[in-house]
């Protein structure tokens, strides 16, 4: 399913209770937490519709959600697979995605989750990058 995308080394699928709750719901995931900018999920986590388990349809569904640069998709009525370099890569991703749903989930309590502004998202990408190019610092 993933050959159209060289970059993935590694498949991560999970059912985390909190990314999947949005699954079961059949909603996304909105970009309301800086790291979901800062890791390649600028656009938040979309939702593939609902396909038995390994068919071509569940197939058909998966690739018609997934953007070429998205890391993360939620399946709906199921879980979420990752899919990144590196399988570091893709627990981290899977964590970003499980603390957003968690975070969104929480903020119903006090009126919802807010997203990040468009024009600020690729600024916390830029960020980020700019401090993994800088390493490790001491004072």
């Amino acid at each position: 399913m993933y050959q159209d995308r060289p970059d993935v080394g590694c498949v991560l699928h999970t059912h985390s209770p909190y990314a999947t709750a949005f699954a079961v719901a059949q909603r996304p995931i909105g970009c309301w937490v800086e790291a979901l900018a800062m890791f390649g999920l600028p656009e938040g986590v979309p939702v593939a519709a609902y396909g038995p388990r390994g068919s071509e349809q569940a197939i058909a569904n998966i690739r018609a959600a997934v953007r070429p640069d998205t890391p993360a998709v939620l399946l709906a009525n199921h879980g979420v697979p990752v899919f990144h370099h590196t399988p570091d890569l893709a627990v981290l991703v899977g964590g970003i995605v499980e603390e957003a749903a968690q975070a969104a989930i929480n903020a119903s309590a006090v009126g919802g989750p807010k997203e990040i502004p468009d024009a600020l998202r690729a600024p916390a990408f830029q960020r980020a990058v700019s401090f993994d190019s800088q390493g490790t610092r001491r004072a």
